[in-house]
């Protein structure tokens, strides 16, 4: 499909997301005023188990002690709570087998810019490959909701490889006041745990993190050219080796632990996203994650 081909289908399908997302925050919630995303506002809202992740200030420890069990306080989020979306948009995204990553990612980009429109809420966001490539301070108003969308839509990244932390620098330079920032990426990034943490102490951080099924097995099509998305490099594999095969899988395995593992010394709760399912699946798995959910 052309560039100009991928862009109409883009906004086709935009425009549907802003529909089903509405659907979803309305399904969700008990009142004009309440929101699918969560945060740190002042009216508590409900007390919850306790999840890795949470900050441990927010432990209700009478509570903890009369159920006997770890809860934290659920606050009702302010109606100017502020968002920053962080979009990966490096090569490895490219991949998938039925729709891309990338194009998971600006799915889920545009639910979240449309739920949080719904709320009053303030909503900014970065695009990074090898380093940011935009920045869209956080405003309200539905004049912001066209800008970002239009950003989705139009922006063609000039890098492809993956530095996320340049994004989680700027956001600790830029973003004074403390907001919740959601990270969208498959976190094909070994070196970002550093900044992230930082990033998680300033700000209320979520990873959703995009993944495809076909990048857990190698098919068996004999010889072939596997090029890295990101660097160019290309290697002659034989997949008909069941060895190499098994050797692949184990090394995709092990590094999605390795990304589970840093996601979790960051304090960072993960929310999963696939691009084999139909899109509102993983939105609706977004949206009843506890720090999300609204009802």
């Amino acid at each position: 499909m052309s560039h100009a081909g991928e862009r109409a289908a883009l906004i086709r399908q935009i425009r549907r997301i802003e529909l089903r997302t509405a659907a979803l925050a309305d399904g969700s919630c008990a009142g004009p005023n309440r929101s699918p995303l969560r945060g740190s506002g002042m009216a508590l809202a409900n007390l919850r188990e306790y999840l890795p992740g949470d900050d441990a200030r927010a432990i209700d420890w009478k509570a903890s002690a009369r159920l006997d069990r770890p809860v934290v306080r659920e606050y009702e989020e302010e109606r100017n709570q502020t968002y920053y979306l962080v979009l990966d948009r490096s090569g490895s995204t490219a991949f998938g087998s039925s729709i891309s990553k990338d194009r998971r990612i600006l799915e889920v980009a545009a639910s979240l810019i449309f739920a949080a429109h719904r709320q009053n809420g303030r909503v900014g966001l970065c695009i990074v490959t090898d380093h940011v490539e935009r920045f869209i301070p956080a405003r309200p108003g539905k004049s912001q909701v066209i800008r970002l969308v239009q950003a989705l839509v139009s922006h063609r990244p000039s890098g492809t490889g993956t530095d996320l932390s340049a994004a989680f620098r700027l956001l600790c330079t830029r973003v004074r006041r403390r907001c919740s920032v959601i990270v969208i990426s498959d976190f094909d990034d070994p070196g970002f745990v550093r900044d992230l943490s930082h990033l998680r102490r300033r700000h209320e951080t979520t990873a959703v993190r995009v993944t495809d099924p076909a990048e857990d097995t190698l098919p068996d099509v004999g010889q072939v050219f596997l090029e890295d998305p990101e660097t160019g490099e290309q290697v002659l594999v034989d997949t008909s080796d069941p060895a190499f095969r098994r050797a692949y899988a184990d090394a995709v395995a092990a590094a999605d632990r390795r990304t589970e593992v840093s996601l979790r010394t960051c304090r960072v709760p993960e929310v999963r996203v696939s691009t084999g399912e139909p899109y509102d699946l993983p939105l609706r798995r977004l949206y009843a994650h506890p720090r999300y959910r609204g009802g």
